[in-house]
């Protein structure tokens, strides 16, 4: 299953076309490189990338008299650890009307690992 982290590496263009994906709720692969203004070559390398890296599915169908595939987007996992610092979820969360300058989010601030924490 494909991270929110896996978006990072992708070229604009293809995250261009996951959202497009994602906002429309599916597509046909057809539709998908016409409305995107990108060739059909280019059209179908950036979905056999999302399809690859899980960010979508495709099914072959036949659509407007023409086989083409359906392009869905596929659930995208979510690291809920980069909302915790110490066990303690992000006062941003927890709180509609958080004071940026509360004790409560200063104790969050400080226990925030350390860049230098998670140096290779």
């Amino acid at each position: 299953m494909a991270t929110y982290r896996d978006v990072q590496n992708l070229s604009e263009d293809e995250k261009n076309g996951l959202k497009f994906i994602y906002e429309s709720g599916g597509t046909h692969q057809s539709l998908f490189w016409k409305t995107l203004g990108l060739t059909s070559a280019k059209g179908g390398k950036i979905i056999s990338k999302l399809v690859e890296l899980g960010f979508v599915t495709k099914e072959a169908v036949t659509f407007e008299g023409s086989k083409t595939y359906a392009i869905s987007p596929a659930p995208i996992e979510i690291d809920y650890s980069l909302l915790m610092a110490e066990g303690h979820l992000s006062p941003f969360i927890s709180h509609q009307d958080i004071d940026e300058n509360s004790s409560e989010f200063t104790q969050w601030i400080l226990s925030l690992p350390s860049l230098e924490d998670h140096s290779p």
